[in-house]
């Protein structure tokens, strides 16, 4: 079977193969010959699906699968929504007692869960023959373990470099517990066929590990959102349920976990207001327990007039608050990955202030966004420039935007088609192999 696709140029990475960014080399349409539909084991110790990052890059991943036409035996947590994609079956492992949900982060209840999906994972292996195990973030270790023991070609999705993400959560941030997670991202890159990875910066921790090892950058920036029957809110409704005025709306998406800087969401806050700058800041996302906590913070220091919490929104609702917002807003203060939020706010015709960290200069410059130090203060100044100034406003929306049109549903397809063709070589040279002992 043959299609026409367009494909972009290649360049090596970490010893393998990876496709071009599209600002790179530019693109050449030719014919290319697709793998044959595969038969996936994957394995996503997460909720799937809640509306956070790393579910929401697995969603789209298997969405990317099942569209060539591949089916995937999804195994998952027992917490979060079905997901409706033609060609996928989820298999959930079974609740832990007492616990109705997991956190961002590591906690004994995602071991007892890790540990389960394991067991589960060598028992659908043992019941059907599969063409490929397809693992995410730690579960890269005993699907590894189990492509060894089979033969069955490994793809490990490395969404984060572990001990890194665990120096982001401060009681697990002691030197035997990071040592711990080094030794284990070493291992799963190792016991891994293909590595998938997310940044750039990701793709130089597998060159320093395993050179040679095959490697493909497949970046987040698929946006959209039509796996679930959410309703969404209209620009009237949004903009009375909050309160939102003739004032300027800056929008925060994302978690409230301690790096993505809420404290200087606050704190830029708390100095809008005293400045008297225009500006209303809508804060959605974050689970109930954490909002309620920064709401009474807000309440203590009398920030309440400028900042508005919304909680956590149906993923389809997102695009509907980025429509009424008149900027966006990333104050992510530790990390390297590139956090997902940023190709939706590229895409959004919206302009941006980021805080000046490696996790957002990986894909915006002074051109694309106003970067600002990671302190409230300056995070402040960043938002009062975009306040004051309209044509800027318009100018980085245009060029953060035209930026993101390099991005497209087609590249990202072609990425994970890749690693399959890799998966198809490994498993054509095995049986071959097998054929001839």
């Amino acid at each position: 079977m043959t299609t026409t696709v367009t494909r972009q140029r290649t360049d090596a990475v970490a010893g393998g193969e990876r496709v071009a960014s599209p600002e790179g080399n530019g693109f050449a349409t030719e014919r290319a010959t697709l793998v044959h539909p595969m038969h996936i084991l994957m394995a996503a110790p997460q909720p799937i699906f809640e509306p956070r990052g790393t579910p929401l890059s697995v969603v789209y991943r298997i969405r990317a699968l099942c569209r060539a036409g591949h089916r995937v035996d999804l195994l998952t947590y027992p917490y979060g929504r079905d997901v409706r994609i033609d060609g996928l079956r989820i298999i959930r492992v079974p609740r832990v007692p007492g616990v109705s949900g997991v956190g961002i982060g590591p906690s004994g209840a995602k071991l007892a869960l890790d540990g389960m999906m394991a067991v589960r994972l060598c028992a659908l292996m043992a019941a059907r023959r599969y063409d490929c195990i397809w693992s995410h973030e730690e579960a890269g270790l005993f699907c590894g373990v189990a492509s060894r023991v089979t033969g069955v070609p490994h793809v490990y999705d490395m969404h984060s470099d572990l001990s890194q993400q665990i120096k982001n959560y401060g009681r697990y941030a002691t030197a035997p517990i990071v040592w711990a997670f080094d030794a284990l991202t070493r291992s799963m890159i190792h016991l891994a066929d293909v590595v998938l990875t997310i940044c750039d910066d990701l793709v130089k921790t597998i060159a320093s590990i395993a050179p040679g090892k095959r490697a493909l950058l497949v970046e987040n920036y698929c946006t959209e959102v039509d796996f679930l029957d959410d309703d969404v809110p209209s620009a009237d409704e949004l903009r009375a349920r909050h309160r939102l005025d003739d004032r300027v709306t800056a929008l925060y998406v994302g978690s409230l976990e301690p790096y993505q800087g809420i404290e200087i969401l606050i704190g830029a806050a708390a100095a809008l207001q005293q400045r008297k700058v225009p500006c209303r800041m809508l804060i959605v996302g974050g689970r109930p327990a954490q909002v309620n906590r920064l709401r009474a913070e807000v309440l203590e220091r009398g920030i309440g007039e400028t900042v508005e919490l919304a909680g956590s929104v149906p993923p389809a609702a997102v695009n509907a608050y980025i429509d009424v917002a008149d900027m966006l807003l990333t104050s992510r203060s530790m990390g390297t990955n590139v956090p997902l939020k940023l190709y939706s706010y590229m895409k959004s015709g919206k302009p941006i202030v980021a805080t000046n960290i490696f996790s957002h200069t990986q894909l915006l410059d002074d051109r694309t966004a106003v970067l600002a130090d990671p302190d409230g203060e300056s995070f402040a100044e960043g938002i009062g420039r975009m306040v004051g100034d309209a044509s800027l406003r318009r100018r980085l929306a245009s060029n953060a935007r035209a930026k993101a049109d390099a991005f497209s549903n087609e590249s990202f397809d072609l990425r994970i088609e890749q690693a399959l063709r890799w998966v198809s070589e490994l498993n054509q040279r095995r049986r071959g192999s097998c054929a001839g002992s």
